[in-house]
């Protein structure tokens, strides 16, 4: 290895984050040298943690702990705030705009994509004019700040949240929690186009039966078997014409892969997300690499593709980043081997459910797993040290005194 190697690094997030870490790791002294510089480039000044949005909207957590700054974590990477808005694979250059509106473009010798997910608003009629997504941190703060100023007026508000995976559930059980311990007047609907927390499976259904029941317990009304066709200003239109009214309508039903220019033929044909290797490499190009929402990455364990989520967005960085290390070292490639850990979801304050490597736990046992899990996994151990105390004494503090009060209506 001679002379200053060029890492680029797209995005922010779970995979460039664990990329840079895992080149730190193996390159350090180099980096350090001058010998290799790693350059990161993100439109966004931080990185979004995603696990604890139920607790955001359920006023548990403040959004300030789940964002993390970028340049403290990555200090030995030269970081960008801009967004990539072309690659040329044969140049091996990236065009990155900033929000000035400069162009600039950064040659590579290893191109890192991370580039994440996008919400679907192509997807669902009425969901980019009418719905909220939550998937950039600036949406969250948008309707954290909506949702805040309905309960300050004391406004009675009926959520519509689409969507029966752990993201729609864990959102329903907080915005419910939320109203009954504010004592608002409302309603949430969770509605679900098959059972919910369906990709369980027969093996954990007692923690989907678990999740069912605490959600009707909490007065949130459950509709499975509800697939939307559109969203509008006064609320949700199913498939089989009924109409679900509400004030607010989430959406939390999937994602789409952020497309980046330049790398159309790189797609897999059906799911658009960025092809990958067994080393995390995009096939036909033996210097970019890819990994989280992006990439279309096939299991090592098993029939069929990772699960899209923060954890194994973050082991499929430490891939990549393990194996840029090892090419610019010229030492053979390892590849992905991550077996997974287990899932888990909020159900409110104190009772979830979680399975770790094949055990099932339900209840607050379940919920202080996920805690420490998600506490553990974030970038900053110190926004870790945040959140748990959030959970565990401040919020828990605040609330004294506040009783719960009966739900404004009955589950059907």
């Amino acid at each position: 290895m001679s002379g200053a190697a060029q890492v680029v690094i797209v995005g922010g997030g779970y995979v460039g984050l664990d990329a840079y870490r895992a080149l730190m790791r193996r390159l350090g002294r180099q980096v350090k040298r001058g010998q290799v510089q790693i350059t990161v480039v993100s439109p966004l000044p931080y990185h979004t943690f995603h696990g604890f949005t139920g607790e955001g909207l359920g006023e548990l957590v403040p959004l300030a702990h789940t964002l993390t700054p970028l340049p403290p974590l990555m200090p030995h990477a030269r970081y960008l705030q801009g967004t990539v808005t072309r690659v040329d694979a044969q140049r091996q250059q990236v065009e990155v705009h900033s929000e000035e509106g400069q162009v600039q473009l950064l040659t590579y010798e290893h191109l890192i994509l991370g580039v994440g997910s996008v919400d679907p608003f192509d997807r669902l009629p009425g969901l980019r004019e009418h719905g909220r997504c939550l998937k950039d941190a600036r949406d969250m703060r948008a309707f954290r700040a909506e949702l805040h100023a309905r309960f300050q007026a004391r406004q009675p508000t009926t959520i519509n949240v689409i969507g029966g995976g752990y993201a729609g559930v864990e959102m329903a059980a907080a915005l419910r929690e939320r109203q009954q311990r504010e004592g608002l007047g409302g309603e949430i609907h969770l509605l679900s186009s098959g059972p919910v927390l369906e990709t369980l499976g027969p093996a954990l259904a007692p923690l989907a039966a678990h999740a069912r029941q605490s959600l009707q317990g909490l007065g949130v009304q459950l509709h499975e078997g509800v697939r939307i066709r559109e969203v509008t200003s006064g609320g949700a239109h199913a498939q089989d014409d009924r109409f679900f009214p509400a004030d607010l309508t989430l959406f939390a039903a999937g994602i789409a892969p952020a497309v980046l220019p330049g790398t159309e033929a790189m797609r897999h044909p059906h799911s658009g997300r960025l092809l990958t290797d067994q080393y995390m490499r995009v096939p036909g190009h033996t210097n970019i690499w890819t990994g989280g929402d992006a990439a279309h990455v096939a299991h090592p364990k098993r029939p069929g593709d990772c699960p899209v989520n923060a954890l194994w967005a973050m082991k499929h960085g430490m891939c990549a980043g393990n194996n840029v290390a090892r090419s610019l070292r010229g030492q053979p490639l390892r590849p992905f081997a991550y077996g997974g850990l287990g899932q888990s979801a909020s159900l409110g304050h104190f009772n979830g459910i979680t399975e770790l490597l094949g055990l099932q736990f339900k209840g607050p046992v379940a919920w202080v797993l996920r805690l420490a899990f998600f506490a553990w996994y974030m970038p900053s151990k110190r926004q870790g040290v945040r959140v748990v105390a959030d959970l565990l004494w401040r919020r828990p503090r605040a609330m004294q005194g506040k009783a719960p009060v009966v739900p404004t209506s009955a589950a059907p």
